[in-house]
């Protein structure tokens, strides 16, 4: 059970008033969270692992995150019960990722509070713009990823 947490060098300022967004990522696969993460940091967003969802519920009831990304299959907790987890303590914006083709009906979804549905072999451009679309608490409910 580890966590990590690393900021990026890059910081972008936007008329002097910038603040480096920060984005959870919860997933049990090492290789998946290190090329999630070094994306996003290299985006210039302040990044936090979690290698299963009991930590990542338990850092998301100890920090203020932007956006939580989250796996669906991971042991003890599944990424479902992660999300409606944090759901009951935060309103944040999610993504659920998967390496399963369309794991949640759109409906589901929406009802579950997921902005969208990724799969892990997600093209790093189309990720990095999916993360600035969720990031304005937006809802991608006609992409598949």
């Amino acid at each position: 059970m580890t966590y990590t947490e690393t900021e990026s060098k890059l910081h972008i300022y936007k008329k002097g008033n910038y603040k480096m967004k920060s984005v959870l990522i919860i997933d049990d696969n090492e290789e998946i969270l290190n090329t999630f993460k070094q994306l996003l940091l290299d985006e210039g967003y302040r990044v936090t692992t979690a290698n299963n969802g009991a930590i990542g519920i338990i850092l998301s009831m100890r920090k203020h995150f932007d956006l939580i990304i989250t796996d669906l299959n991971m042991p003890e907790i599944s990424g479902l019960d992660v999300i409606k987890r944090i759901n009951n303590i935060i309103k944040v914006p999610i993504i659920l990722m998967s390496s399963d083709y369309l794991p949640v009906e759109p409906d589901d979804a929406r009802r579950l509070g997921i902005n969208a549905v990724i799969s892990k072999t997600i093209d790093d451009y189309d990720f990095c713009e999916l993360v600035k679309y969720c990031l304005e608490d937006k809802v991608c409910e006609s992409k598949v990823f």
